[in-house]
């Protein structure tokens, strides 16, 4: 079997057909598809069973909440592809064709892991945009290497924490059982910082099909709270060291970026509690592949505070424009 697409499910009823529909309308049929109802109140377990009674490529597991780190676990203990790709339940695919698209890929490049664009859809306003599509970076009559198309990737800001936008050969993380982090906020950052230790040749697929639902009241996106932080904080901490490669390095300098944004969100109380650790990681900056990481390293000799309080004034910005 070629793929294993898992889809955690947790109070999504409202989005589930459109989910499931986008990938069983595939062209390409060598996949399977897993559906871990992750003890959704709603009608999320009958419409899955529903679906498991009419097409035996669907696999629904029933079990009681966990998260979605948990939910994924479960699924990956099941899965049987030779490619494991992640799905959230209230996002679709958009194009029929997407994983003939990533098969081709795979059999032209031979990758252990291929990234794929994405495109947002917002609710309130009923459109498309944002779209992301990541572009080979091989120069012409060239071929880099694995470090150095991994390092262009990072620079053009391609590999980036999501666990949905990455198609990845299964026996690359069962080689050590990498699995999320049960009960963690923000798992994808993790995710990737293991999958940074690992000398996997990555390669793009010039395409957006996966749609990436914003304005959700429950996504995280829309609530940062003093867990949120502290968990990414913890993340940071556990893999941000001298000894660290160069590579997870700038991947955490990029995430350090978008955590001193989301931080100064927080209540001041809240923010009391994280400063200090927070702080410690000041010297991140020295590692700016990434062009927010870049952009932000020329103002830090304001300092902590006063660069914080530039990144909020640019986030409220930014989110008005685009109400």
């Amino acid at each position: 079997m070629r793929f294993s697409i898992i889809v955690p499910i947790y109070k999504v009823e409202l989005y589930l057909r459109q989910c499931i529909n986008s990938v069983l309308n595939q062209f390409y049929k060598d996949f399977e598809l897993i559906l871990v109802d992750d003890g959704s109140p709603d009608n999320c377990p009958i419409i899955c069973d529903e679906y498991a009674s009419r097409d035996i490529r669907v696999k629904v597991i029933h079990k009681s909440n966990g998260g979605l780190s948990d939910a994924r676990n479960v699924g990956l203990n099941v899965a049987q592809g030779e490619y494991v790709l992640f799905l959230d339940s209230d996002d679709w695919w958009d194009d029929v064709l997407a994983l003939e698209k990533i098969n081709l890929k795979i059999k032209d490049t031979d990758a252990d892991l291929i990234i794929i664009g994405m495109k947002k859809f917002f609710m309130q306003q009923n459109s498309l945009s944002d779209e992301r599509i990541p572009k080979k970076c091989d120069k012409e009559n060239c071929t880099l290497s694995h470090a150095q198309a991994l390092q262009k990737y990072m620079q053009s800001n391609i590999f980036v924490a999501c666990a949905w936008d990455k198609v990845l050969r299964r026996t690359i993380i069962e080689q050590d059982h990498q699995r999320f982090v049960k009960g963690q906020y923000s798992e994808d950052i993790e995710w990737c910082c293991k999958l940074l230790k690992k000398n996997l040749r990555v390669e793009v697929l010039e395409e957006a099909f996966y749609v990436y639902r914003q304005q959700v009241p429950t996504s995280i996106t829309v609530n940062v709270g003093i867990r949120n932080i502290q968990s990414i904080v913890d993340v940071i901490g556990r893999y941000a060291t001298k000894k660290s490669s160069v590579f997870l390095l700038h991947f955490l300098a990029n995430q350090y970026v978008l955590l001193i944004t989301n931080y100064m969100r927080l209540p001041k109380k809240d923010q009391q509690m994280v400063t200090h650790k927070i702080k410690s990681f000041w010297w991140l900056f020295a590692y700016n592949w990434y062009p927010y990481v870049k952009l932000v390293s020329r103002i830090k000799f304001l300092g902590f505070m006063l660069t914080t309080k530039v990144l909020r004034l640019y986030y409220l910005y930014q989110y008005n424009w685009k109400k």
